[in-house]
């Protein structure tokens, strides 16, 4: 798989948003090598992934206020993307509680990896106009 790098291209312009997103770019990393080390271990990965799908749901809370406070026009389609990821995310969870596989694992980490990445490029970023220099 690899490393995912923050880069420009991902910054929205909203100091806690950005932050935000490197943090759940660290929590996929973590993810990725606990899949592969050396040897897997689905405890460490479930650490990871109850770690990811928290901090998931209070930076969207977060993201959601800030877009509430600049009236985003396009805030509800928004929040409806936010709750299909978390709404697939505990699916995906689930299953690996069910069967903690390598496997199971590697679907998690494929998805949040695409979702986030081009959730960020192709949505959260139309929210720049809107919310660069708001401090929240």
């Amino acid at each position: 798989m690899g490393v995912i790098s923050w880069r420009r291209q991902l910054s929205v312009g909203q100091p806690s948003i950005d932050e935000d997103h490197k943090h759940l770019i660290e929590y996929l990393n973590e993810l990725d090598a606990a899949m592969n080390g050396r040897v897997f271990s689905p405890v460490r990965v479930a650490r990871i992934l109850m770690k990811l799908l928290e901090y998931t749901q209070q930076h969207f809370a977060r993201e959601e206020k800030i877009m509430q406070k600049v009236h985003y026009p396009k805030f509800d389609e928004h929040v409806h993307q936010h709750h299909e990821a978390v709404r697939i995310l505990s699916e995906l969870s689930d299953t690996f509680t069910k069967e903690p596989s390598h496997q199971n694992a590697e679907r998690i980490y494929k998805f949040t990896a695409k979702w986030l990445v081009n959730h960020i490029i192709m949505q959260d970023t139309l929210l720049t106009p809107y919310v660069r220099g708001v401090w929240m």
